[in-house]
């Protein structure tokens, strides 16, 4: 009577998932910082992806907060948490960490150039003496925002990979993630299709190539793919409780159809790489929906799925066929630019070759945080003069995430700010269980790092959030399985 009763309980609990909000999810501390997480990421999303100074440094503040749990639970456990000991958080983790914040704030009293205009982004610089052995900057202020804000960022994966939160509260956040996500991805595609700038008809956007709440549609489309991993590891979730209660599963067709709403706003937001990278994702995710009613009738199956890519192919077109033929027509020039031209016809590419000019001059410590903008009117190629002016049109970033970090930070500071990164993953890999919850969050996040190669993805807070609050949560749940398993 007592197993009976047990597994009733065991199969009868998680039906009550997608209620957001109840007392144990609000009296524990570690689920509360994980919400707490999820909001932030999603103010960030409602309000222009965070491109405005204020989510810089209030985002700095608001993310070192998640710093007081895990130092409490590191002093608490004595420099071992997850199973690993304080060789490995403190020199391995924190130290590089450290290392990397304390000198390229000391950095910061270490100008290599001084604006001549000081309240001009796009001021020319004058040069001054500077230490080359430290890290330095053209501009303290823009450096100290965005070093501060990066600081508080990784404070965010410390939190709520050590944090003991619960599956059931993770699932939650996520399901959260995947409505707000949705109800985006309406208002944005309402905006496109009808031509109205303002979203939901009031908000004016300040940005001509804004989707949604986002100034960026690029920006945007890596926030959708980050929501759509969370509402395709959510669908398995939910539709292997449901497909046992001989209900409709409403809530996994729900989820499904929020899914194909953030899938489709991607290519409708003429984003080009994005939109390569959710292919697969999105293909993967149809047979894994299909793959039940294949065990049973797999010509049914079959046939499903052909009607479902040519609805959703043929739909899709019919619907945004002037955006499509946009971007196909700036991918053809871009193409035939660069082959009749040369590489640095291409805008794009032009940026690449001067940003690689910039690193060589100071390969170490690279040029500060933020000073891209500043340093590259001073290599900018023939490319960025136009109409004979005298003054280049310079690039804010370098629509390469990567090269971008080695152009800032040198491959000195690099090292600093991503060893860190590989130490977490290799030391935890083996305490982290295979799910799909896990597999679906990680697959989202692979495709944004795979973007950022080619494009300047993480230079939105919201979108720089959203990835770590994916990763960590990924991994948590993964943690969480194990432990339960092994219990």
């Amino acid at each position: 009577m007592v197993v009976r009763l047990a597994l009733l309980n065991k199969f009868q609990a998680p039906a009550r998932d997608f209620s957001l909000f109840s007392i144990g999810f609000v009296r524990s501390v570690h689920s509360m910082f994980l919400l707490y997480n999820t909001l932030l990421f999603l103010v960030f999303a409602l309000f222009g992806g965070g491109r405005y100074d204020w989510a810089y440094s209030w985002g700095a503040i608001l993310l070192g907060l998640n710093a007081l749990p895990f130092l409490y639970r590191l002093i608490q456990q004595r420099g071992h948490l997850l199973g690993r000991g304080p060789v490995f958080w403190l020199l391995g983790v924190l130290l590089p960490w450290c290392a990397f914040g304390t000198l390229f704030y000391v950095g910061l009293d270490n100008p290599s150039h001084k604006l001549l205009y000081p309240g001009n982004l796009f001021s020319p610089l004058i040069p001054l003496e500077f230490d080359p052995t430290l890290p330095s900057t053209p501009h303290a202020a823009r450096s100290r925002l965005f070093l501060l804000f990066l600081l508080g960022l990784l404070c965010l994966p410390l939190n709520l990979l050590t944090a003991p939160i619960r599956r059931t509260h993770l699932r939650r956040c996520l399901g959260l993630i995947v409505i707000i996500g949705g109800l985006l991805a309406i208002s944005g595609a309402v905006m496109k299709l009808t031509g109205n700038p303002k979203l939901l008809g009031l908000i004016e956007l300040r940005e001509p190539i804004a989707f949604g709440s986002f100034f960026y549609k690029n920006h945007w489309a890596y926030f959708a793919l980050l929501a759509a991993g969370c509402g395709m590891g959510l669908y398995h979730s939910v539709f292997n409780r449901e497909r046992h209660s001989g209900h409709f599963p409403e809530k996994s067709v729900g989820l499904a159809l929020l899914v194909l709403i953030l899938l489709i706003s991607i290519p409708l937001a003429e984003a080009r790489a994005a939109s390569l990278v959710a292919a697969p994702l999105a293909l993967a995710f149809l047979i894994s929906v299909l793959r039940p009613l294949r065990q049973r009738r797999p010509r049914a199956a079959l046939l499903l799925g052909l009607l479902a890519l040519l609805a959703a192919s043929g739909g899709l077109y019919q619907i945004a066929q002037p955006q499509f033929e946009r971007s196909i027509q700036r991918s053809e020039q871009e193409l035939g630019l660069y082959t009749d031209q040369g590489i640095t016809s291409n805008e794009r590419l032009a940026a690449y070759h001067d940003s690689w000019q910039m690193h060589q001059e100071r390969p170490l410590w690279g040029w500060g945080p933020g000073s891209f903008i500043h340093i590259h009117p001073l290599y900018a190629s023939e490319t960025f003069y136009r109409n004979d002016s005298p003054y280049p049109v310079a690039y804010e970033f370098t629509h390469s995430d990567p090269l971008q970090r080695l152009v800032e930070y040198g491959i000195a500071g690099s090292i600093l700010l991503f060893s860190p990164c590989i130490i977490l993953a290799l030391g935890l890999r083996r305490r982290v269980a295979t799910n799909r919850i896990s597999l679906w969050l990680l697959g989202a996040c692979l495709g944004v790092l795979l973007a950022s190669c080619i494009d300047m993805t993480f230079t939105a807070p919201a979108i720089a959030t959203g990835f770590l609050l994916s990763a960590s949560a990924a991994a948590r749940y993964g943690i969480e399985t194990r432990r339960l398993n092994r219990a």
